[in-house]
């Protein structure tokens, strides 16, 4: 009865919010007014139109976006065992922000192209901050605060080389200033009409492998004694998880924090299991961006404001809260 009751409140809260990003601009909508435009797609007036060709793809990004950057974060906890694991943490999202600046400032690569310079950048990022990881650290375990403070370091060194492209390029500077900062746009549409099914399709993947994740989180050692090959599970879902999160980032560039928090939100309502922690984070994490996208858009008129500025507003403070919870209470404290 909670689950059905928890699952029935997080749908019924992501129509609301979904409604509401498509629904709020100049005016209100009504519910039969955006129904009848995302239905006939024959816009009659400006307002219409906002609706057809500026919120509904901004909605649709921000879900894509939270969904798969919540699901990436969930997979980095648990696999690296480390609560402040994300994407934006791990130097994955500013691996895949050089990468497609480089690519597309140094070399003029195309929309397909770039999505593949995402996936190796980010997967660079990541290899990257684990080895820095591994010749600061007094042993070869990665996963306590070294990895973190290794991830930070990664991406202030690679998305500082990202603005210095775009200082160098002035010609093509603005089409690139407002999406490394993480911005869902309208006008970023075809870029998540031409990468939506990798992030998908990796996710499905993890899917598939619940059941023996979930038994990864009880310890390897138990895992293996039930059959599962640890190893070879943990480094494909690991790979999936950095091809998730590199796809949402060549789409609106480095959307961070979704991926640090909503694990943290998730876990305490329904558990560790994956089969359930997933969809849950998935779900939560469309919700969450739809609402810093809605308000970036809508608050601050007449001006507007990136949504990746307003997560990082808020995942800041998640973040310092999270840092104290896990490494600076006593009776919580790790080894760095």
């Amino acid at each position: 009865m909670y689950f059905s009751k928890f699952w029935l409140s997080c749908i019924i809260i992501f129509l609301v919010v979904f409604y509401l990003s498509i629904a709020w601009g100049g005016t209100f909508s009504s519910p039969s007014e955006v129904f009848r435009v995302l239905i006939s797609r024959k816009p009659e007036s400006y307002e219409q139109a906002s609706i057809l060709y500026q919120r509904f793809p901004r909605a649709m990004i921000a879900i894509y976006a939270g969904l798969i950057m919540a699901s990436s974060g969930l997979v980095f906890q648990g696999l690296i065992r480390n609560p402040l694991a994300s994407a934006s943490s791990l130097g994955v999202n500013a691996g895949a922000t050089l990468f497609v600046v480089g690519s597309a400032l140094i070399f003029e690569a195309n929309l397909a192209e770039q999505g593949s310079a995402a996936l190796l950048g980010g997967l660079f990022g990541f290899l990257l901050c684990t080895t820095i990881a591994r010749i600061a650290g007094v042993s070869e375990k990665t996963t306590g605060l070294m990895l973190i403070l290794s991830g930070s370091l990664t991406t202030m060194l690679l998305i500082g080389l990202s603005n210095a492209l775009l200082l160098s390029y002035a010609d093509r500077r603005s089409e690139f200033l407002s999406w490394i900062a993480g911005n869902i746009n309208h006008a970023y549409i075809d870029r998540l009409y031409e990468f939506w099914w990798i992030g998908l399709i990796a996710l499905v993947f993890v899917f598939l492998l619940s059941k023996p994740l979930t038994l990864i989180l009880l310890g390897n050692e138990k895992a293996s004694s039930m059959g599962v090959r640890t190893v070879a599970i943990s480094r494909f879902a690991m790979a999936c998880a950095i091809v998730a999160s590199c796809s949402a980032t060549a789409v609106c560039g480095p959307i961070s924090f979704i991926g640090l928090i909503v694990p943290h939100m998730v876990k305490p309502l329904v558990g560790q299991d994956f089969r359930l922690t997933l969809p849950a984070s998935a779900l939560i994490g469309a919700i969450l961006c739809l609402l810093a996208s809605s308000v970036s858009q809508n608050a601050f008129q007449p001006y507007v404001v990136n949504t990746g500025i307003i997560l990082d507003l808020f995942g800041g403070i998640v973040f310092i809260l999270l840092i104290r919870k896990f490494y600076v209470s006593p009776q919580n404290r790790r080894d760095i």
